[in-house]
């Protein structure tokens, strides 16, 4: 795909800014809010990753689900996603972020086990959690 990247993603995260220097340490552990925001352009809802995965990691997931978005895909919550990785599909699940609808990314754990089976390991069970509770208390 060679579109031009027309929309900006938040990673938010433990750890410091590179840019500003602010340190944020009320994540829980191995948590994030990373997500997108431009898709409405595009008559669609913007997507969001909580696994704290590497910048990089969280950059291709979201750019490449925005990339199928600007070529005409349209997701729902409920999809199941192939392409994103050769050993499985992530699934999208409609989510609240800051007062906005999103589809987040759930990515299943090296058994393919989705967050809500009950052998699905920690952390990716972190993504059940409603983006508020992502935040330690």
């Amino acid at each position: 795909m060679s579109s031009k990247i027309d929309w900006i993603i938040h990673y938010c995260t433990n750890g410091v800014c590179d840019d500003c220097g602010k340190k944020e340490s009320g994540f829980l552990p191995y948590a994030c809010n990373a997500h997108t925001h431009g898709m409405d352009k595009y008559g669609h809802m913007d997507f969001q990753i909580v696994l704290a995965l590497s910048p990089e990691e969280v950059c291709r997931i979201l750019n490449t689900l925005g990339q199928r978005v600007q070529a005409g895909e349209r997701f729902r919550a409920g999809d199941y996603v192939s392409g994103i990785y050769l050993d499985c599909d992530i699934r999208l699940d409609e989510y609240e972020e800051t007062g906005r609808q999103v589809l987040r990314v759930m990515i299943p754990d090296r058994n393919n086990h989705y967050p809500e089976h009950h052998k699905c390991m920690y952390p990716y069970t972190l993504q059940l959690l409603k983006t508020d509770d992502l935040y330690q208390k």
